[in-house]
């Protein structure tokens, strides 16, 4: 019996990520995720009694699937610019789709809505990930890899806002915008090819 709740409430957050992709926060109710998964709204609102406490889950979702991300690359033995294409490249792999985006964008897009219990870990998501390309770049300065004015938490918002920002562009223009960003972020950042 446990093992069924905690797999219904995984489903739920599963669910709703999908739908945060591709709708927001704002725009999907319990009514959709209890019609599309053939439960009552009743056991959503076990789970999650506020679609706040729904929006927190999900916010610890997106940081689950952040730390996953973050430590494939750390891990990796890639120079800084094969780092930052790993970070793209995780990011790509779960943000793109028919008409998704990144699931944190989709809650800075949708901030003004948000519940104030909510914004605490927006916020700290928005730090984990700034925080991780920042080390990254800076490590990558540090070996001689990448080159940039200015303080690496500068630039990893740079790098961040540039990717997130086309990959939110081309569900307009398509994907053929998105390859141009990337090259040009790398040529902005790569002092030279390591041999």
């Amino acid at each position: 019996m446990q093992t069924r709740k905690k797999n219904r409430k995984h489903e739920i957050v599963e669910y709703s990520l999908g739908l945060l992709q591709t709708q927001g926060y704002e725009s999907f109710s319990y009514q959709d995720i209890a019609s599309a998964l053939g439960i009552t709204k009743a056991s959503i609102h076990y789970h999650f009694p506020k679609k706040e406490d729904l929006g927190i889950a999900l916010c610890a979702a997106i940081q689950a699937w952040h730390q996953r991300l973050f430590e494939q690359v750390s891990n990796s033995d890639d120079t800084a610019i094969g780092k930052l294409e790993r970070y793209v490249g995780g990011l790509l792999q779960y943000a793109q789709g028919p008409n998704k985006i990144c699931p944190l964008s989709s809650l800075q897009a949708d901030v003004a809505c948000l519940p104030p219990a909510l914004l605490p870990s927006l916020r700290a998501l928005d730090q984990h990930e700034l925080e991780f390309i920042g080390a990254l770049l800076a490590s990558g300065r540090e070996r001689g890899e990448l080159d940039f004015p200015g303080e690496p938490s500068a630039q990893a918002a740079i790098v961040v806002l540039s990717v997130k920002g086309a990959l939110q562009y081309s569900r307009i223009h398509g994907d053929a915008l998105l390859e141009p960003v990337l090259q040009q972020l790398r040529a902005q950042l790569l002092t030279a090819t390591p041999e």
